[in-house]
């Protein structure tokens, strides 16, 4: 089993970097998906994938290389029917709670995330690239699954889930605000109504949850497992020393094994010979300026890390955009050489 996780902020490569990533997996023999989880669907645009499919085999590559999107809805609904105690997961399907939660509630795909890599795992896949959404809030995909973990597994969420059914039953539910505290505060708040809603589905749903905090701690435990993952930090020259700073320290703190740095986007390449006169000179000069400045945030970052982390990977800037397998060879190349 093999994870690697890349980490970045917006517009810094990180999408082309992650699928290069799984391309060089797979091209060496190691049959490799790379899953993002950006809503923007970056990845989709870079390795052409088609429509309505969770996960496909990318064409036009030597070795196996497979991409999946994060889809919030599917990887909710797979959870249900692996979990939900028989006979319930149409009622919880069905359910108007339910058909609100994935759309409705924030941070469903901070939720989603390390589910859709559990259930990735649990499909067969070894090898698994996770190209992050673009935020320096990007941590909120490692910790709201385990914050979650750790509130499904209070006692008073259990006998909230556990005891509904029998509340009902006994009509403890007309006794409110004397009797069930707890039940009377979240009334006065949203309503009798909505809260038997709420509990009704939870009674429902409580197996589901409780099986995926215990996945959400699993797979959180695999990612601080340095023999299995390596976090991979994406920036730019200009963004170098910062980003590197703001994400060894977070990663840090949640003892998360960090392997790499990759500078990517860097223009190093030399103009050979050059016009000193007219617009063309000062063409020349300013991409001169702006080479010298990215050398030197690339010596600033080598010098304050290498001891730190096991690689910085500094990537040449790409005549294009990345766009199909073709494209991503370029940058393979480069993070091989690198």
């Amino acid at each position: 089993m093999k994870i690697i996780v890349c980490l970045g902020t917006g517009g810094v490569g990180k999408t082309s970097v992650s699928a290069a990533t799984a391309l060089s997996l797979a091209r060496a023999g190691q049959p490799a998906l790379v899953l993002t989880t950006d809503p923007s669907l970056r990845l989709k645009t870079a390795l052409g994938l088609r429509d309505g499919m969770t996960e496909q085999r990318v064409p036009g590559v030597e070795g196996e290389l497979w991409a999946a999107l994060l889809d919030v809805h599917t990887t909710l609904d797979d959870a249900v029917r692996m979990n939900a105690k028989r006979g319930t997961e149409q009622k919880i399907l069905t359910h108007p709670i339910y058909k609100t939660i994935a759309s409705s509630l924030s941070g469903m795909n901070e939720l989603m995330a390390l589910e859709r890599i559990s259930q990735l795992m649990a499909r067969g896949y070894k090898t698994i690239v996770v190209d992050t959404a673009p935020s320096r809030h990007v941590m909120e995909v490692l910790d709201k699954p385990l914050m979650f973990a750790d509130l499904s597994s209070s006692n008073k969420v259990k006998l909230v889930s556990r005891t509904y059914r029998f509340v009902e039953a006994m009509g403890l539910m007309a006794v409110g605000r004397n009797a069930l505290e707890i039940y009377a505060r979240a009334e006065e708040i949203l309503g009798g109504s909505l809260v038997k809603q709420i509990l009704d589905f939870y009674s429902l749903f409580y197996p589901v949850a409780e099986a995926y905090a215990e996945r959400a701690k699993e797979t959180g435990a695999l990612l601080r497992d340095r023999s299995v993952t390596e976090f991979r930090v994406v920036t730019t020259p200009q963004k170098a020393m910062r980003d590197t700073e703001f994400f060894l320290a977070e990663l840090e703190k949640r003892k998360f094994p960090v392997n790499m740095v990759c500078i990517n986007r860097c223009w190093l390449r030399p103009l050979g010979e050059k016009p000193t006169s007219g617009l063309a000179g000062e063409v020349a000069a300013w991409y001169e300026n702006v080479s010298d400045s990215h050398r030197a945030a690339i010596e600033a970052v080598k010098a304050e890390y290498s001891d730190s982390v096991g690689r910085i990977c500094v990537l040449d800037e790409l005549p294009k955009d990345v766009d199909g397998a073709g494209a991503l060879r370029a940058l393979e190349s480069q993070l091989l050489a690198g």
